[in-house]
């Protein structure tokens, strides 16, 4: 007996979608391949056709009127990642200009110490856990965890201080564990 014949449609599985494929008609199916799901035809492989298990979203890029790329003058779109929304060039994959818009301005982050070009700002892992590095990635990886502040550190001149809470107070410190320098609690 198959499995077809075995769930009617009232008690489906979750392996089943309740869809039927657009190619050919065919019932979907929930497949894995090594880490990874999606939904495919139960007809393969006379179809071969394929659909992600995250769903989709509806949102088009928006254009910003006025805003303009700073390094090919294109215009820059509202776009939406799979790590939430950006800005962005519209001539990509020209051009790979992107911009965060919950990032500080430039004035207020700090400068990198370590490449000495790009600026420290906040983002965001893929796993939700918030961080600060060099809007030069990839060409500087340097991050630190805590909030930078844009202080030289007095014993080891490094071009920044980390903010973190000692007995609920806030101190500064530096980011070289070698360094090992406090400030006194503010």
């Amino acid at each position: 007996m198959s499995d077809n014949k075995l769930f009617s449609s009232a008690s489906r599985t979750p392996a089943e979608h309740a869809e039927p494929c657009p190619k050919c008609g065919a019932q979907l199916r929930m497949r894995h391949m090594g880490k990874h799901s999606f939904w495919g035809c139960e007809a393969y492989p006379n179809c071969d056709y394929t659909r992600s298990v995250h769903e989709q979203s509806d949102f088009e890029p928006q254009a910003l009127p006025g805003q303009y790329c700073p390094e090919c003058q294109s215009d820059l779109l509202l776009k939406k990642g799979r790590y939430g929304f950006f800005v962005g060039c519209s001539g990509f994959p020209t051009c790979h200009y992107m911009l965060d818009p919950n990032a500080p301005a430039e004035a207020q982050a700090p400068l990198c110490p370590d490449c000495k070009k790009g600026t420290l700002v906040l983002r965001t892992s893929r796993y939700g856990k918030s961080f600060y590095g060099c809007d030069a990635y990839p060409r500087c990886r340097y991050s630190v965890n805590e909030p930078p502040v844009a202080e030289t550190c007095p014993k080891c001149q490094w071009g920044i201080l980390v903010e973190y809470r000692q007995s609920g107070r806030l101190t500064l410190r530096c980011p070289q564990k070698e360094c090992g320098y406090r400030s006194e609690p503010l």
